[in-house]
């Protein structure tokens, strides 16, 4: 019984985290096969203090790139790190089961960022305000640090950070005679510009819009990481400033005219219904869409596509508006860790310090430090598409709802975005929405 539950936990909540992660990886992205040889779920990792080593929970996609940055961290200093990989879910499944019963197994906790309000609140994570300054913290972007907290307390800093782009097919939109004007921070384009766009080169490639061809597609349709960035983008916010308001907040009429112009993409043919998450970048690799909002980590995977890309756009009327979506992988420590310095020590190696950089370089992530961002937007030879990805994550970038509801929170309002995408009146969606979401609420405020 007790397996049973926990699966259906790590299910709930598979289910309810975004996938917004950089460097190609997602909270919902397939990953390599854990590696367990040292552990397994069932039997947990080595034991508080054994050896004076501290234990490392983390995603087994990063494996590559991460352990020669742990390595050169354990020749450093000496302290050993005994790092255990796992597939995301039993990742899920540690936390949610060993962490929650108050088990020492595990000194630092990969946490993927819109849950670290949740584990704070509920009592997973230790505070790390005495272990960063001022100055340390003011040294992350602000969306970040924010991320990373629950009521004005640290507890998780920022290992890297993930941010959008406009994507288009070149070869598409010549094919139409369609050219897509010159964009920049400074004039960026329009929502309604890209729309318009799209449907110019629709009615010449197909007419009849029985090809298959999509007009403009969201890498991760439906899901609340992405979909959150058009309402932000018209200067409304995710959640209340205690974390748990919605009412007035997600209903507002800024929410419902975002979300009527997402709807009408699909009513006008603009878009596409029944597309996933999941096959929205395999469709434009195959040349099957012409505009596509997604991640930095869509450079990992273009492969026949001449491909373009701007930044994300604007809102007519709304360009000094623009939210764009942010967040990835911070790190904790185990409230029941007997090891807190030198599981801060290792933390703060690899979220402002020497790993830091070594791990951003291996991963080609998107960094969260402002000294790192800063220099990808003053190197001239930097990749443009992470020249893009610096300055939105420095100046648009707008964190998911910070709230221990999280996971309920994004379950449904996944599930109102989809609804809207299939044409459920877009008021009606959203104040359902803020219903249930208040009801899940209660629970917290008891």
């Amino acid at each position: 019984m007790k397996k049973l539950i926990s699966c259906m936990l790590v299910f709930l909540l598979t289910a309810a985290i975004l996938a917004g992660c950089g460097s190609g990886g997602s909270s919902s992205s397939a990953a390599p096969p854990a590696n367990t040889s040292d552990s397994s779920v069932a039997d947990g990792g080595a034991e508080a203090g054994d050896d004076g080593a501290i234990t490392f929970l983390a995603i087994n996609w990063w494996e590559s790139g991460a352990q020669p940055v742990i390595d050169k961290y354990i020749a450093d200093t000496g302290i050993e790190v005994k790092t255990e990989y796992y597939s995301f879910n039993d990742l899920l499944e540690i936390i949610e089961v060993k962490i929650a019963s108050g088990s020492s197994d595990y000194d630092v906790i990969s946490v993927d960022v819109p849950m670290v309000a949740a584990y704070a609140n509920r009592g997973y994570l230790a505070s790390m305000d005495e272990y960063f300054t001022a100055e340390e913290k003011a040294g992350w972007l602000p969306s970040a640090l924010t991320a990373g907290s629950w009521q004005d307390t640290l507890y998780a800093p920022p290992m890297n950070n993930s941010s959008q782009l406009l994507w288009y097919n070149i070869d598409l939109l010549a094919e139409a005679g369609v050219t897509v004007r010159e964009s920049s921070a400074e004039n960026r384009l329009t929502y309604e510009e890209v729309e318009e766009y799209a449907k110019a080169a629709l009615d010449v490639i197909d007419p009849d819009r029985n090809k298959g061809y999509c007009g403009i597609a969201f890498q991760q349709v439906s899901r609340t990481y992405q979909m959150c960035d058009m309402p932000n983008s018209k200067g409304e916010k995710n959640i209340g400033s205690d974390g748990f308001t919605v009412d007035g907040v997600i209903n507002t009429d800024g929410w419902v005219k975002a979300m009527t112009w997402y709807q009408n993409l699909y009513n006008n043919g603009t878009a596409l219904r029944g597309y996933t998450a999941d096959e929205c970048s395999p469709n434009f690799n195959a040349g099957k869409t012409l505009f596509m909002i997604g991640g930095t980590y869509t450079l990992n995977s273009i492969q026949d596509v001449n491909f373009g890309f701007a930044h994300v756009p604007a809102f007519k009327g709304y360009e000094d508006k623009v939210g764009t979506p942010t967040g990835s992988w911070h790190f904790g420590i185990n409230k029941a860790s007997t090891q807190y310095d030198k599981a801060a020590d290792f933390i703060k190696y690899l979220t402002i310090g020497e790993g830091n950089d070594l791990w951003i370089e291996a991963n080609n992530d998107v960094p969260t430090t402002l000294r790192a961002i800063e220099a990808i937007g003053n190197d001239p030879n930097a990749d443009p598409v992470f020249k893009i990805a610096a300055y939105e994550a420095l100046k648009t970038a707008v964190p998911r709802a910070v709230t221990p509801g999280y996971s309920e929170y994004s379950s449904i309002l996944d599930a109102a975005f989809e609804d809207i995408r299939n044409g459920v009146e877009v008021k009606e969606a959203l104040d359902s929405a803020v219903k249930q979401i208040d009801t899940a609420f209660e629970k917290y405020k008891s």
